[in-house]
């Protein structure tokens, strides 16, 4: 489950205008909160892109992104979001990501973010094991479910 917690947007940056909404994203042993920057994107926006992503996933895609902060390259370095890994066995694999633009591939679009997600790892370069929670697919389809019936719309 991700969502928006409801609570009142936060004002967190150097630039007192821009609002950030908070989440929350639940998998498995995951719980954890979040915050999302609206300057761009609005909560619509994110939820959107959300159910897109686990519809890819709840249709055979082997890999997807639920995006959680996004602002445009020219004016930030980086994205964040939640790795989803299709595993063999109805589980889906979920690892927190902080991907910088220049390390993604130079024809990256926001739209189709999914494309530029690697392959799953679990250990790191220096050895060391990446944080990851699993999630029952089954999990997965009942909440895309609730997010139709809110009348969030895919991108």
């Amino acid at each position: 489950m991700i969502c928006f917690t409801g609570e009142p947007d936060e004002y967190l940056g150097d630039d007192p205008t821009i609002p950030f909404g908070v989440g929350r994203i639940v998998a498995g042993k995951l719980d954890e909160n979040f915050v999302s920057n609206l300057y761009e994107w609005d909560k619509r926006d994110y939820e959107s892109q959300w159910l897109s992503s686990l519809e890819q996933i709840l249709n055979g895609d082997e890999k997807a992104v639920l995006l959680t902060w996004y602002v445009n390259p020219r004016e930030s370095s980086n994205l964040e979001w939640w790795a989803l890994y299709r595993g063999e066995t109805g589980i889906v694999h979920v690892q927190n990501h902080l991907p910088f633009y220049d390390n993604l591939d130079p024809q990256f679009t926001v739209e189709h973010a999914s494309i530029s997600l690697r392959d799953r790892i679990t250990v790191n370069e220096d050895g060391n094991t990446l944080s990851e929670w699993d999630v029952p697919i089954k999990e997965i389809e009942l909440f895309v479910e609730q997010l139709k019936q809110k009348g969030v719309d895919s991108k």
